[in-house]
């Protein structure tokens, strides 16, 4: 989907991966945040010195400046450049706010209480002072404008800019550098992912995407129940530097990452929790980034969305944990490795864009064998997000003296009865969270299965 240009700016149509999420946004799910913990000289935090720098963020990333018109018949984004310096910081303080409110404030008002963003603003700043130079930040965006690398990157480019040695009136000068709007706004990623060509080949596409849906297999569920209205909570476990060292080392000795072994740790967990049948496969869903597979634009813009979705099954049963961590290592490799990746991306958005994959491109020939199907037990006990090494993104070298990071977690609103785990390392310490409606499910599951969870990391990891 390319951009046109209109008397006051820009439009597009979504993007089939951008349209469900743009959707299910009209009822507030979905909307990203991220929030940091950190330690800096008040001087970085000046009023009018955030607003320059979140200009210069939002300038580099049009889509956060952009508006969502919902027409039915034709929903899009719209982008008008703000004409002048001056509008661009009135455009960057109206999406702006400051705070004096904690942690758990901030994002329990976030994810339960009514919508900050909104089809007009597609990005929002909140920055609450804690105490002598204590500090807290939240940055949201709605999911189908980005992702977690996106609001990581851009929080980094903040704090850089803030506590950078170039004065306000040199930041202001790099806000007012020209910019050509055309090739700065990223089309949508349908647009920039390989299609294969000939007939033959869609066909062998649409095989191998619905042979990978048959592989889908998992049959346990957390059983829901909603008991009142929904209340997020996030818990955490968080590990030492030395402890997370020795979690590395004793993964990278049974040949797996730490991502790995997380995923056998959930598995082996929910075996010591569940009572359902071990004859089915407990199966996980997460999400592959598009990016590597992307073909080159003129825009360096970090903001626009570039996932796609895969499960990982494995036996409900109990069993070795570097069994297990290999297990998973295969099926998420022989996921994102595959060269059928990028066509399953766009045949998995037109699914779930226009519920059935609907393009005659990739039907197979006539005559074909049966094709496979998704398999009737196919339920994902949870989402997994485990992103990473974060301080490969926040060089501490790029900030001014005095500031120091504490903590960063991020997660999307959810839909009543909505679970993600997540995790992470950051400043050299594994960090593990649950995102999940506290209402939504059987009084007591899911504690349960977050205690087995993070009580097994220490007992197989640091054994």
């Amino acid at each position: 989907m390319a951009w046109s240009q209109r008397l006051d700016g820009y439009e597009r149509p979504f993007g089939d991966s951008e349209l469900p999420l743009f959707l299910g946004s009209q009822n507030a799910l979905g909307d990203m945040f991220l929030f940091l913990a950190f330690r800096s000289p008040s001087r970085y935090l000046r009023a009018e010195r955030v607003e320059i720098a979140w200009s210069i963020i939002r300038r580099n990333n049009p889509l956060l400046m952009c508006k969502a018109l919902a027409d039915e018949d034709n929903p899009r984004l719209s982008f008008s450049p703000p004409p002048t310096t001056e509008a661009a910081l009135q455009e960057a303080a109206s999406a702006l706010h400051w705070s004096r409110a904690n942690r758990d404030e901030l994002i329990s008002e976030y994810m339960d209480g009514p919508r900050k963003l909104s089809n007009d603003y597609l990005s929002y700043l909140i920055i609450s002072e804690q105490g002598t130079d204590e500090w807290n930040l939240l940055m949201c965006a709605p999911h189908f404008i980005g992702d977690g690398t996106a609001l990581h990157q851009s929080t980094h480019e903040l704090l850089a800019l803030l506590s950078s040695e170039k004065t306000d009136a040199e930041l202001i000068e790099q806000l007012s550098t020209p910019k050509i709007w055309i090739d700065l706004l990223p089309p949508s990623v349908e647009s920039r992912l390989p299609v294969p060509r000939s007939r033959f080949a869609r066909a062998v596409c649409k095989i191998n995407y619905l042979q990978a849906l048959s592989k889908e297999i998992g049959g346990h569920t957390l059983s829901r129940i909603q008991r009142g209205p929904k209340r997020t909570l996030m818990e955490e476990r968080e590990f030492t530097e030395e402890q997370t060292a020795a979690i590395l080392s004793r993964c990278k000795a049974n040949g797996v990452t730490v991502n790995h072994a997380l995923v056998a740790l959930c598995n082996i967990a929910w075996t010591r929790c569940t009572s359902q049948s071990p004859e089915i496969p407990m199966m996980l869903y997460t999400a592959a980034n598009l990016r590597s597979h992307l073909a080159p634009h003129p825009s360096d813009s970090h903001w626009f969305i570039a996932l796609t979705y895969f499960t990982i099954s494995l036996p409900a049963f109990p069993g070795n944990i570097w069994y297990r961590a290999r297990q998973a290592k295969a099926q998420m490799q022989g996921a994102v490795r595959s060269p059928f990746l990028p066509a399953r991306a766009l045949l998995s958005a037109a699914s779930r864009a226009r519920r059935n994959v609907s393009s005659d491109a990739f039907l197979p020939p006539a005559g074909s064998p049966e094709l496979p199907t998704r398999p009737t037990s196919s339920a994902a006990l949870l989402g997994v997000s485990f992103i990473g090494d974060l301080d490969r993104t926040y060089v501490r070298a790029a900030y001014g003296a005095g500031l120091h990071l504490h903590t960063v977690a991020t997660a999307s609103r959810l839909k009543p009865g909505g679970i993600l785990l997540l995790g992470h390392s950051f400043g050299g310490r594994l960090v593990v969270q649950l995102c999940w409606d506290s209402m939504g499910f059987t009084a007591g599951q899911v504690e349960r299965f977050w205690t087995a969870f993070t009580d097994a990391i220490p007992e197989f990891l640091l054994c």
